[in-house]
């Protein structure tokens, strides 16, 4: 069974050491209770204040303003030294709010994705989600099927990630199979809203999004569906952001006509 070790550090100065001590070790009990049967993989997740104090060994899972991919978390590795790295997002990408069930979910999905795929080549071959005569290959990412941000379980007081079971991958339904650790996931390659599966399809990569109710499949560079909520939220704050351009603009015009009239 491998064995992860797994540095958790908040680099916004906003998350008390306490906070960060149990956020660990929620997550540890997670995957060595939870994930490690299923996944045959095992670890230990440990907090730490500064970057100087993680031993050698140790893959880091930095607390950020803003990461890599500009969303809520990623994991990938560093190309130089080849270990595997994650980042997660202080405030959700959308809403730009912070809540406290929100980061811990998206540390908890990337850390037990990175634990089961830290160079992200862990793939298994399956039928395509809009032509089931062709054969693609999935990529194994724990929590997208069901990363729906309301979609969760607390140990000991932590909101962590749902996440699929190897059966998520099977070829056909079975009564009675689990295909995610809730149980909430119905058949193989199910989707719940506002969730995903990434695929390769002719050695392209894309991904399948539940978007109320339906599948809809986009190439990876064209980027994420939003669902009426999320677009709703964005096109608020982009008219904030547009609002307060715009009394700025007219301050700056006010203030210069009443210079040019005294000149």
């Amino acid at each position: 069974m491998e064995y992860r070790k797994i540095a958790l550090l908040d680099k916004t100065g906003k998350i008390s050491y306490e906070l960060l001590e149990q956020i660990a070790k929620a997550i540890q009990i997670q995957l060595q209770r939870d994930v490690s049967p299923k996944w045959d993989v095992s670890g230990e997740v440990r907090a730490f204040r500064t970057f100087g104090e993680i031993p050698a060994g140790f893959w880091t899972v930095s607390i950020l303003e803003e990461t890599e991919n500009k969303f809520n978390g990623t994991h990938w590795y560093d190309s130089t030294t080849n270990i595997p790295y994650a980042q997660a997002r202080l405030t959700d990408w959308v809403t730009q709010e912070y809540t406290q069930n929100h980061l811990t979910k998206v540390l908890s999905e990337e850390i037990i994705e990175m634990c089961i795929d830290p160079y992200g080549q862990r793939i298994v071959r399956g039928k395509d989600f809009e032509d089931n005569t062709q054969e693609v290959e999935f990529l194994v990412e724990l929590a997208d099927p069901i990363a729906n941000p309301s979609i969760g379980y607390y140990i000991n007081d932590i909101f962590v990630t749902n996440f699929i079971y190897p059966s998520y991958f099977d070829v056909t339904h079975v009564a009675g199979t689990k295909y995610d650790h809730l149980g909430l996931l119905k058949k193989p390659l199910d989707l719940f809203d506002r969730s995903y599966q990434i695929f390769r399809r002719a050695g392209q990569w894309f991904k399948a999004f539940m978007v109320q109710g339906k599948i809809v499949v986009r190439k990876s560079s064209e980027g994420v569906p939003l669902e009426a909520f999320e677009s709703k939220k964005l096109l608020q704050f982009l008219a904030f952001i547009l609002s307060l351009f715009l009394v700025v603009f007219l301050i700056f015009r006010l203030l210069g006509g009443k210079l040019n009239s005294k000149k």
